[in-house]
C-alpha cells in the first residue's frame, strides 16, 4: 500500500484537522494510498507510520504548495510515497461537510453545550497573535463586534484565548455587560462553539473549524489580515454555497502591535459587507502575484522527483 503521510510538526489542533481532510481529500482520488502520520487524540484518531518506508521520496511543504501536481504524478505511478509538511486552508480541498462532522467526534466528556439562539459566541485569538511577530494575524478591532451586537440584538460571549493580555483586558472594559468564558481544553472550547447558533470567528483555522462543523444559524467572519483575499489569496474559507456564512472586508493590514495600531483596535470602522462574488472576484486579481511562487514550487518539486527517480534507477 502506497502512503500519504502527514508531517504535524508543531501545527495546534486546527492545523492539524485541516491536513488530514486535504489528505483525506486527496487519496480519495487514489485508491492505492492511504493516509499516516496523524496522531490527534482529542478526536481518537491515530495512524503511525508504518515500517517499510523509512522516508517519502515526495514532499510538500509551504503556502500555494502544488497539490494538483501531486496528485498526478502519484496517478502517473511515480511516487509511491507523500509526505505533507503544508497546511492547505482551502474549502474545496476539505472532505465534505457531512463526512468532517463524523470523522470529529468528540469524546462524551468533552462535549460541551453551547449557547443558544438568544446568544452570540465571539472567539477570540489572541497570545501569539498579539506581538505582531505574524503580520497576517492579529486582534480584531471592537467596532465589528459592535456592529454585529447592533445588527443582531443577540447577548455577547466571549470564548478563546482570555487572559491577562491588553487585548483581553480592553475587551472586558469595552464590553462589561458581557458574558466572558474562562478557557477550557482545545476540545472542549471547540465543541462550546460549535454547537452554538451564532458564532463570530476570529484568525483563526480552530475556530472556522469549529464553526463550519456546527449547526449554527449564522456565522460572521472578518474579513481582515489573512482572512484578507487580496492580502492571502492563497486561503481561501470563504464558500460560497454555505449560506450561514457574513463577511465584512477590512483594509490590507500588517499588524505590528505597534501604539497606535492597538490604539485603534476601540474604534477602527473601516470595514464594509461583501458578497461571496466580489472576495472571489478580489481573490482571483491577487492570485496573480502567486504564479511566481506557484512555477518555482513546482519545478522544485519535479527537480526532487528527478532526483529521487535517478536514486531508485529508474529513467
Amino acid at each position: 500500500m502506497k502512503k500519504f503521510v502527514i508531517d504535524q510538526g508543531s501545527g495546534r489542533l486546527g492545523n492539524q484537522m485541516m491536513q488530514l481532510m486535504t489528505a483525506k481529500w486527496m487519496v480519495g482520488s487514489l485508491p492505492d494510498f492511504e493516509v499516516y502520520g496523524y496522531d490527534m487524540p482529542a478526536w481518537q484518531l491515530f495512524r503511525p507510520v508504518t515500517v517499510g518506508v523509512p522516508y517519502c521520496p515526495l514532499l510538500v511543504r509551504g503556502a500555494a504548495a502544488p497539490l494538483d501536481l501531486v496528485l498526478r504524478l502519484c496517478r502517473l505511478g511515480l511516487v509511491k510515497a507523500v509526505a505533507m509538511r503544508s497546511v492547505c486552508p482551502v474549502y474545496h480541498r476539505f472532505l465534505p461537510r457531512e463526512e468532517a462532522q463524523q470523522l470529529f467526534q468528540p469524546r462524551p466528556d468533552d462535549d460541551t453545550e453551547g449557547f443558544d439562539e438568544t446568544h452570540i459566541v465571539i472567539h477570540i485569538r489572541a497570545e501569539d497573535i498579539l506581538l505582531g511577530k505574524a503580520g497576517d494575524y492579529g486582534p480584531v478591532p471592537f467596532e465589528y463586534y459592535r456592529m454585529i451586537l447592533r445588527e443582531t440584538g443577540l447577548k455577547p460571549v466571549f470564548v478563546g484565548q482570555l487572559a491577562n493580555d491588553y487585548y483581553s483586558n480592553l475587551l472586558k472594559t469595552a464590553f462589561p455587560d458581557a458574558l466572558f468564558v474562562q478557557p477550557q481544553t482545545p476540545i472542549k472550547d471547540f465543541q462550546r462553539i460549535r454547537n452554538s447558533k451564532n458564532i463570530v470567528l476570529s484568525l483563526s483555522t480552530f475556530a472556522w473549524l469549529a464553526a463550519w462543523l456546527s449547526d449554527a444559524q449564522r456565522i460572521y467572519m472578518p474579513l481582515i489580515g489573512g482572512w484578507n483575499p487580496a492580502q492571502r489569496p492563497d486561503i481561501d474559507l470563504t464558500p460560497p454555497d454555505d449560506p450561514r456564512f457574513v463577511y465584512d472586508l477590512f483594509p490590507v493590514r500588517i499588524w505590528k502591535a505597534s501604539p497606535e495600531q492597538i490604539a485603534s483596535l476601540a474604534h477602527d470602522r473601516t470595514f464594509r459587507r461583501v458578497t461571496v462574488a466580489e472576495i472571489d472576484s478580489m481573490r482571483r486579481r491577487a492570485r496573480l502575484k502567486l504564479l511566481p511562487k506557484r512555477v518555482r514550487k513546482a519545478m522544485q518539486l519535479l527537480l526532487y522527483l528527478a532526483l529521487h527517480l535517478i536514486g531508485r534507477g529508474v529513467t
